[in-house]
């Protein structure tokens, strides 16, 4: 990529990795009440709510890696590679295995109390806690699957973010992202993703669970390779945001397809197999509209970094990493309560901000033997005024 992209932080990247983080907590408090199955789940379903977060599944989890792809190469740097490998390893392994030690097991014990698997304290628990592998057995990665597959993806990638990083790399990135821009190209990355929905969805059994999840490794590893190309054509992203009304147009045309081709009436829509080939097009157009409107209008407009960014930049990863449990902890409660399903969605959503913002600011942020736990630097106050400048590398 070209140094001078690459080298200097983006406002409006920053923005996009706060905001699609963001969301997850909205998207995670309701799933209780959407219908769906998770971890607790109310009797009680929000049709309006269900709906919604349909419509952002199905581009939120792709923003994300959207956002991941241009941050790997960001973190990158001029990093010889065996050093970015060691980084990788501290920034996502260690938070991935004390995630997996302590932060899921909470969740995991509220589950079976709830679904009356399991009866006695957490500390009667904590035995079983690593007993086989969930959903039968114990032992999981829950909503910290995205850290398994960012860093597994990033290790077998990393050839080619380490040719894009080159000279010939960096000027093959311009000419075909002149050339795409010049022409609509970016259009094509369409393609790959609605081949991979078409032939590999009905062969993969283990969604989020990187072995067996062939569509989620193949489709999450192009989104991971598409953000590095895009953040890093100058002439792609300008584009991007001349076309954005273009992009949310399509987005808009593409959704209301689906939705009443496919999800109107349905808690979980079944796809036929003779319908898969015209619900894959139309899946990844509707993916790729939406990512090109987001990141054309974050171009334009998200270009100020106002001071509570470079803050916020800094708490996404803990803030991702603790706020599911904080998530599931609030729910049971309020479900053993009895708590409506709108008023306890909303107190769901406060909760879970602010109780990941107490254990983030009292017992991660401040303590240097913490911090790397959480897929932060160890650092001081002189160097930590300056982190944001690489911050997780999501």
């Amino acid at each position: 990529m070209p140094p001078a992209i690459i080298a200097d932080r983006r406002a409006d990247l920053d923005w996009l990795r706060v905001t699609a983080f963001g969301l997850l907590i909205f998207y995670h408090a309701g799933m209780a009440w959407s219908g769906w199955a998770w971890h607790v789940t109310s009797p009680d379903s929000l049709e309006g709510l269900r709906e919604a977060m349909r419509f952002l599944n199905r581009w939120r989890m792709p923003l994300i890696f959207l956002v991941s792809g241009a941050a790997i190469m960001l973190a990158l740097g001029d990093r010889t590679p065996g050093a970015f490998v060691r980084d990788r390893l501290k920034r996502l392994l260690l938070p991935l295995a004390f995630g997996m030690v302590v932060i899921v097991p909470p969740q995991v014990y509220l589950e079976r109390l709830y679904t009356g698997q399991f009866t006695g304290s957490f500390l009667q628990w904590l035995p079983h806690a690593f007993d086989g592998v969930y959903p039968k057995g114990n032992t999981s990665w829950h909503h910290l699957w995205f850290v398994a597959y960012v860093l597994v993806l990033t290790l077998v990638l990393l050839p080619v973010f380490l040719w894009a990083r080159s000279g010939r790399g960096s000027a093959a990135v311009t000419k075909a992202g002149a050339i795409a821009a010049r022409h609509g190209l970016q259009w094509l990355t369409v393609l790959p993703l609605a081949a991979s929905t078409l032939w590999l969805v009905p062969v993969s059994w283990n969604i989020n669970g990187l072995v067996g999840d062939w569509n989620g490794l193949v489709s999450y590893g192009a989104l991971l390779l598409y953000g590095a190309f895009l953040f890093g054509s100058p002439d792609l992203l300008s584009a991007l945001q001349r076309q954005r009304f273009v992009s949310l147009l399509v987005g808009i045309a593409a959704y209301a397809c689906l939705y009443f081709g496919y999800f109107e009436g349905t808690v979980r829509a079944a796809i036929e197999p003779q319908a898969r080939p015209v619900f894959a097009l139309l899946s990844g157009i509707n993916v790729m509209a939406w990512l090109f409107a987001i990141v054309g209008f974050a171009h334009r407009h998200l270009t100020r970094r106002p001071a509570f960014l470079a803050k916020a930049t800094e708490a996404v990863y803990p803030f991702y990493l603790i706020h599911q449990t904080v998530t599931v902890v609030t729910v049971y409660w309020l479900l053993k309560a009895g708590a409506p399903p709108l008023p306890g969605f909303m107190a769901a959503v406060v909760a879970t901000f602010a109780g990941t913002w107490a254990i983030y600011a009292g017992l991660v942020r401040p303590w240097p033997c913490i911090r790397p736990l959480f897929g932060m630097k160890a650092i001081g106050t002189a160097a930590r005024r300056s982190l944001p400048r690489r911050a997780a590398g999501l």
